[in-house]
Formats: C-alpha cells, sequence, structure tokens
C-alpha cells in the first residue's frame, strides 16, 4: 500500500481574511472554533490508524494560545511554521519576510518546546522563482513545503539554485485531466471536487515520483460556520463588498465540509497515512 502524508495550514480563517481587507491588524483568535476543529482533526487521525502529522501553525495563535499549539506538539504532531501573520510574502521583502519568519518561528518554538524546521507560506506565496525569499529560509528551517510543481526535476532545478542547502517538499500542482485547470493535491480542490478528482492527482504525483501529499485547514474540517463573518463585522468594506464577501464565505465554510471527512477517509484507506513530515525526510525530501 503507497502511503500519503497529510498536512494542516493550522490558521485562524476569520482574522486572517480580516487583517487582508484591512478591517484589523490582529484581534482575539476564535480560540472555541480553532479547538474544536483541531479536536475534530484529532479524531479523524485516531480512527485511521493514529497517525501524526504536521500543524503548519501561524505565530499568532502560538502568541495567543500557546496551550493550544503545546496541546498539539504534546500529541505528538510536528509543530512546524506557517509565518507569524497569514501574510502574503510575495507583497514583501526579503528582508521584511525574515523579520515575520523569525518572530514567527519564536513564538512557535516557545509555545512547543519542538525545534520547528519546516516551514509553509500562506497561500503559497512566496516567489517560486527567487532565489532570494528560500535562501532566507535556508537560514532558519531545515526544510520547506511551499514549493509548487509537477515533477520532482523542477524542485531539485531550483534548490541547486540556492546559495545554502535546503530541502523541498513539494506540493503537486497539475491538471488531473487535459481539459480541466491545474489543481492541487488539498484544501478547496479536495473538498469542491469529486473523490476521482484527487484520486487521479495522487496518481499522477505516485508516477512523477512526488510523495503524495494532502494540505487540509481547520475551517474544512467543521461545517458549523464558526469561522465565518456576520455581516456587521463586514459592513465596514462598503454594502457591496460586505455582501459579496458574506456570500462567497460559504465556499469555505459549507460547500463540500460534511463531505470531505467521507472522501478522506476513502483516500486513508486505500494509501496508508504517512505520518509527520520531520520524520519522513529522506523519503520526501528533493
Amino acid at each position: 500500500m503507497s502511503r500519503l502524508f497529510l498536512s494542516v495550514d493550522f490558521e485562524d480563517l476569520s482574522h486572517d481574511l480580516g487583517r487582508a481587507f484591512g478591517l484589523w491588524q490582529t484581534r482575539p483568535l476564535r480560540l472555541k472554533a480553532l479547538n474544536r476543529a483541531y479536536h475534530t482533526i484529532e479524531q479523524f487521525l485516531e480512527a485511521h490508524g493514529g497517525a501524526r502529522a504536521t500543524f503548519f501553525c501561524t505565530g499568532i495563535i502560538a502568541d495567543q494560545a500557546p496551550e493550544l499549539i503545546a496541546r498539539i506538539a504534546a500529541d505528538g504532531h510536528e509543530i512546524a511554521c506557517h509565518y507569524h501573520f497569514h501574510d502574503r510574502i510575495d507583497e514583501e521583502t526579503p528582508e521584511a519576510f525574515e523579520a515575520n519568519l523569525t518572530r514567527g518561528l519564536t513564538a512557535l518554538r516557545r509555545a512547543s518546546g519542538q525545534p520547528v524546521i519546516g516551514f509553509r507560506a500562506p497561500q503559497f506565496r512566496i516567489p517560486q522563482n527567487s532565489p532570494a525569499y528560500y535562501n532566507v529560509l535556508a537560514r532558519h528551517v531545515t526544510y520547506d513545503s511551499s514549493y509548487l510543481c509537477e515533477t520532482p526535476e523542477a524542485a531539485r532545478s531550483f534548490a541547486a539554485t540556492l546559495a545554502e542547502p535546503l530541502k523541498l517538499l513539494p506540493i503537486f500542482s497539475a491538471r488531473p485531466a487535459p481539459v480541466a485547470p491545474r489543481m492541487r493535491l488539498g484544501g478547496t480542490y479536495l473538498k469542491l471536487f469529486p473523490r476521482a478528482v484527487s484520486a487521479s492527482l495522487i496518481r499522477k504525483s505516485t508516477e512523477a515520483g512526488l510523495p503524495p501529499h494532502i494540505y487540509l485547514h481547520p475551517h474544512e474540517f467543521v461545517a458549523d460556520g464558526s469561522f465565518a463573518f456576520s455581516l456587521k463585522e463586514l459592513a465596514p468594506l462598503g454594502r457591496a463588498k460586505a455582501a459579496y464577501w458574506y456570500a462567497r464565505q460559504t465556499q469555505w465554510h459549507k460547500v463540500g465540509n460534511r463531505s470531505l471527512h467521507a472522501k478522506l477517509s476513502a483516500l486513508a484507506q486505500q494509501h496508508e497515512l504517512g505520518g509527520r513530515l520531520d520524520q519522513n525526510l529522506t523519503t520526501l525530501a528533493l
């Protein structure tokens, strides 16, 4: 049986979107929702052999809820870094990136008691063709899981341009069928499209020589809208934008959420869950 790796981009979508919209710089996180989502994820993993996973956590969670980060680590999962705030790195200079990276790493290491050797960029928005940002990463972590590619050769070629060694654990990105758009293995694509689409991507990833790796988010494991905005919260955007984003967020919090568990369970039964990324670097790293 082939192995399928699962990682979680552990973030508070409501906090991060509000920051992106300019509604706030930061505010209290929805800790009840985060705790409930983590409990659901842990239940899923326990029901499928008790496999451990990697949680790419934002530093702001470590600042506001160090006990939650400590709990995830104590349960045997890897704590990795998902930046401090969930900001787009491709809109920052390498210098600003390094400052925010070290801020997030410091908070996560303090809260988890773990070394924290892995990183994934929010929304994968790190310049994919600029060694400067990855050279920054190489100074602070052992591996990165932000690079999107269809073949291991592409990742190896990029890694060869870096000034310092950095292990790349790419996320497979390809067309599941000739007429389909390019998709990644996980997230909204797993939620919204039939399981056959993800199965096709897993097969193509394996055939290309990239161990299949699914990524998901806390809000995708629950269907209660606990990370959703109210119209009142969105009101500062103006009536039209508030109405648009109020409706748009249904995609993240409702559509496909209830079917996610069944899809993921079926995939986990066909492909054994592979465990923490840091404990499988020999298999995964390019």
